[in-house]
């Protein structure tokens, strides 16, 4: 990190502990997660990748099944929020479409991270073939039940290792028409995996293709940025600058189209999410 960084942001941390001074347990918190941002080497891609594959296979647990987005789990104990949050990412789809003038539905949608469901059982009633893709096992089979129970036997399951994702090309066969990934490129271990899983997206759709793909963007302060050190403390971490994205995503051959900003997403209490609506 550069000192200018460095100074700025410990200008801000000292600001952050002057808020924080009736609260003196929590000001020492913060205050060692910034020196540990600033200080502690980054880990290794490879450590990180094992990591995450570790941690989305663990035994499950009740947080670890709400971030996959199981219907029933944690916060998605409200059905009403689960099925809100899948809906709202359909809404998101056809505001797109009706922007890039786009009215044939997709033949076949390969969602990459399906999770427990929660866009699928909105999305695949759209398609003649779902594809979930995803490096846990029990959250491929918790979406196939999903879907199973909504009356929909369309799915096909894809499981990668997080180790090596290029493996999702050998075991699907047909290219899709919509690329999917939402919620998950934050889950990411590093900035590179996102792009290398980018690059596949295009690989995978046929030309005259959409992608719809969601990310967490960086602000000026230090915790909004990626942490490449400690997964398991950091899962929800990985980040990208709306504008190296869009950059990325032209190098890999798509033709951005439009990003949506949201701030603050009330229905999971989630911040910094950029919707990329991306073609071939």
């Amino acid at each position: 990190m550069e000192a200018s960084t460095v100074l700025r942001e410990s200008g801000r941390s000292i600001e952050q502990l002057k808020k924080l001074r009736r609260h003196p347990i929590q000001g020492v918190r913060y205050l060692f997660r910034w020196a540990e941002f600033c200080l502690r080497p980054a880990e290794t891609e490879d450590k990180l990748r094992k990591d995450a594959q570790q941690y989305w296979n663990a035994p499950n647990t009740e947080l670890l099944n709400q971030y996959s987005h199981w219907r029933g789990a944690g916060i998605f104990a409200d059905d009403d929020l689960s099925l809100a949050l899948g809906r709202k990412n359909l809404e998101v789809y056809q505001q797109f479409c009706r922007m890039i003038g786009v009215s044939r539905p997709p033949r076949r949608i390969v969602e990459w991270g399906c999770g427990g469901g929660a866009n699928a059982v909105h999305f695949a009633p759209l398609a003649e073939t779902y594809v979930g893709i995803d490096i846990a096992q029990p959250s491929l089979q918790e979406c196939a039940r999903q879907l199973d129970a909504a009356g929909f036997r369309n799915f096909e399951p894809v499981l990668v290792d997080a180790c090596a994702p290029d493996t999702a090309l050998t075991q699907i066969a047909q290219k899709c028409d919509l690329f999917l990934s939402t919620y998950v490129f934050e889950l990411f271990p590093t900035p590179a995996y996102g792009l290398q899983v980018l690059k596949i997206a295009r690989k995978l759709l046929n030309e005259g293709g959409m992608a719809i793909i969601q990310i967490r963007f960086m602000r000026d302060s230090w915790t909004s940025r990626p942490k490449r050190f400690a997964y398991k403390r950091n899962v929800i971490s990985n980040a990208y600058r709306v504008e190296t994205f869009w950059d990325e995503a032209e190098k890999c051959g798509f033709s951005p189209q439009a990003v949506r900003l949201v701030p603050r997403e009330t229905l999971n209490d989630q911040s910094n999410y950029a919707y990329f609506v991306l073609t071939t």
